[in-house]
């Protein structure tokens, strides 16, 4: 059978990889826009579920697989009926079975030589460079990557702006975010920085809400003409693979801590050179909260969206966008297959009462490898399970581990009464610091947030998929004492 991956990012390497393992007689196809793949290695489980990994970068022509055939090529169409994948240099590469593993792009603010958009390996070269002489830079967004690149602007005056209340509302709720920007402040190596700004308190965050803070981003003008507009008006620009994890350590080391002030419940409305011809800034962001900033150079990283403009209208679309998947991550299209970004993977949100999506590498990795899997024949139901019975994701953010666990921040949990849901945090001082959170339903504990080494993964791994009643510990749960062998006899 003539099996094609689409991709070269983490999850078409790692569909590839698994295809050419399992099925080394037969011949696979690789075709990727960027002659460098990202590939995964020192894969370290941490529990059952939990895993680090190094992401790693190699030429296209590298993989150490006999039967694998590599095509650098960018796709331009699809005909799923004759089963032909056309590329923009006129080539075609026809299949019997195909995974789009194409990512996803991002979100960009506007047109200007001084907005950097974050997202793959070139886009972080070109910010090495762009920083060399920067005196201040804004950064724009609140997800994993602004907050890595937070933490890589270290000696440099920042202006932070997002839309939430408190710094990354996708991973931490208000105390963990406090416990975070605290850390920020000590700097790396242990000289004070400064975070000018405040967390919202949850009365703050609904008032916000009550003066008209915009939910959502949206695009800007800036000083140059637009690239085009994508879906909900995004200018679309070219991308390369998702950086990964550990990007960091390619900007310029420096051991001050930045110098933020935070800008929260705020969006950027404008991006324009200064009005005033003597100003020592050559660009000007400003936001819907009134204030302005001049800077030496915006960098944006604001989101993405799944890649699936260039299909065909017959493949199903869920409501983000990404390409709907069966439990075997199959599209609606006969004989196409879909993992990563690009992909929604609604089944096992709705079958898995602790996993939900949300666009990451250790979720692009685990579906790549699904994905070959199920092309080859070779899944079962107990694979199944393992791959999507639990929601982990492994970080650092500011020099501290990060891991998180199940519905670590009530995710699905919207609809239950509030009296039944209740929250435990502690965190602790010193050289090992550390913050740790969870969520329980009815006793039972749902998700957990751990920052630094509090080596309770496992334990917490284990309570939330045993369902371990835990009501009559009550905070007690979160002492360093307890001793979790006994919960489990």
């Amino acid at each position: 059978m003539r099996r094609v991956v689409l991709g070269g990012g983490i999850a078409g390497v790692c569909c590839a990889e698994e295809l050419c393992r399992l099925l080394p007689d037969d011949d696979v196809t690789i075709v990727s826009a960027s002659a460098v793949l990202k590939g995964v290695e020192n894969v370290v489980h941490l529990t059952r579920n939990i895993e680090e990994f190094l992401v790693v970068e190699r030429d296209l022509h590298t993989l150490p697989y006999k039967n694998l055939r590599v095509v650098q090529g960018t796709a331009k169409s699809l005909d799923t009926q004759a089963k032909v994948l056309a590329l923009a240099s006129g080539e075609n590469v026809s299949y019997d079975q195909l995974c789009i593993c194409v990512g996803a792009r991002p979100k960009v603010l506007g047109s200007s030589d001084y907005v950097l958009t974050l997202r793959d390996t070139q886009s972080v070269e070109d910010l090495c460079t762009r920083l060399a002489g920067a005196r201040r830079v804004v950064v724009v967004g609140n997800g994993g990557i602004a907050l890595e690149t937070i933490q890589g602007l270290g000696g440099m005056e920042v202006i932070w702006v997002l839309k939430h209340g408190h710094i990354g509302d996708a991973f931490f709720d208000i105390d963990a975010a406090q416990f975070l920007l605290d850390e920020l402040r000590k700097g790396r190596s242990g000289q004070q920085g400064s975070c000018i700004g405040k967390q919202m308190s949850e009365d703050d965050q609904d008032a916000g809400k009550g003066r008209g803070a915009p939910e959502q981003e949206r695009p800007v003008q800036g000083p140059g003409p637009a690239a085009g507009s994508a879906r909900q008006g995004w200018p679309r620009v070219p991308h390369g693979h998702a950086v990964g994890p550990k990007w960091t350590s390619a900007l310029p080391s420096r051991a001050a801590a930045p110098q933020v002030t935070l800008e929260p419940n705020a969006i950027v409305g404008s991006i324009r050179q200064p009005a005033d011809a003597r100003s020592p800034w050559p660009v000007e962001v400003e936001l819907t909260s009134g204030r302005s900033y001049g800077a030496d150079l915006v960098v944006c990283a604001i989101g993405v969206e799944p890649v699936t403009d260039w299909l065909p209208a017959e493949i199903e679309r869920a409501g983000d966008g990404g390409l709907v998947v069966d439990r075997e991550m199959r599209t609606s299209a006969d004989g196409v297959w879909a993992a990563g970004d690009v992909c929604s993977a609604g089944w096992a949100a709705e079958e898995s009462q602790q996993w939900f999506q949300m666009r990451l590498w250790t979720q692009a990795r685990v579906m790549g490898a699904y994905a070959g899997r199920c092309m080859a024949g070779m899944a079962d139901e107990l694979q199944c399970g393992f791959n999507f019975e639990l929601f982990t994701h492994v970080t650092r953010f500011f020099g501290k581990k990060v891991i998180l666990l199940g519905l670590y921040n009530g995710q699905k949990l919207e609809g239950e009464r509030k009296e039944d849901l209740i929250a435990y945090s502690r965190a602790t001082e010193g050289d090992d610091s550390s913050f740790v959170r969870v969520v329980l339903l009815r006793g039972r504990m749902q998700g957990a947030v751990l920052i630094g080494d509090t080596g309770l993964e496992e334990a917490f791994e284990n309570v939330i998929l045993d369902g371990i009643d835990l009501s009559q510990f009550g905070p007690r749960i979160l002492d360093p004492d307890i001793e979790f062998d006994h919960i489990f006899d």
